[in-house]
């Protein structure tokens, strides 16, 4: 049963990080030397992710710092490097036709299992809940995505009587 649920596990997180590859991948239009090799570092977790998942299903309840704490540090470091990667092929140009909001979905896609993971590990050794940052970090961070862009969607559509331009007392002009 640990088996088949360390299989799951592996394949989820191997398929959510091949899918945010795949989204950068495909606006590529040149790769340099740093690109390959931090492709190569972010293969290098997908490799590990296997042996990370088997862990955390392996029973000894003494080891749960660092059977857990490897996986997330594993997973910390697949966003970590992904994200390395899009910022260096966006600064060096070698992504073509990328649409902003598509850039901005990506980074926030990555920071988010950085942090998740990331403030798991010291958690980690202290109670052997920190898992639950990995849902509970997501779902937080998810809400306020998504309040901060309603809030910015607000502030871009003219409410009633907005027709005027702004003036004395509307905040248009200081002093008032």
């Amino acid at each position: 049963e640990g088996r088949v649920v360390a299989f799951l596990i592996s394949f989820v997180a191997i398929a959510a990080a091949w899918n945010s590859h795949h989204d950068i991948f495909r606006y590529v239009r040149q790769v340099d030397t740093r690109a390959r090799t931090l492709n190569t570092a972010w293969l290098l977790t997908i490799i590990l992710t296997p042996f990370g998942t088997r862990l955390l299903t392996a029973g000894v309840p003494a080891t749960v710092p660092l059977r857990f704490g490897f996986y997330a540090l594993v997973q910390f470091f697949d966003s970590a490097l992904l994200l390395a990667l899009l910022r260096h092929m966006t600064a060096r140009r070698e992504l073509a036709g990328v649409p902003p909001e598509a850039l901005a979905a990506w980074t926030w896609r990555e920071y988010t299992p950085m942090i998740a993971f990331g403030l798991s590990i010291p958690v980690f050794f202290a109670t052997s809940y920190g898992w639950a940052l990995w849902f509970a970090v997501p779902m937080a961070l998810g809400r306020l995505h998504r309040a901060s862009a309603h809030r910015r969607k607000q502030a871009t559509v003219p409410g009633p009587g907005s027709e005027r331009p702004p003036g004395p007392g509307r905040g248009g002009w200081p002093g008032r």
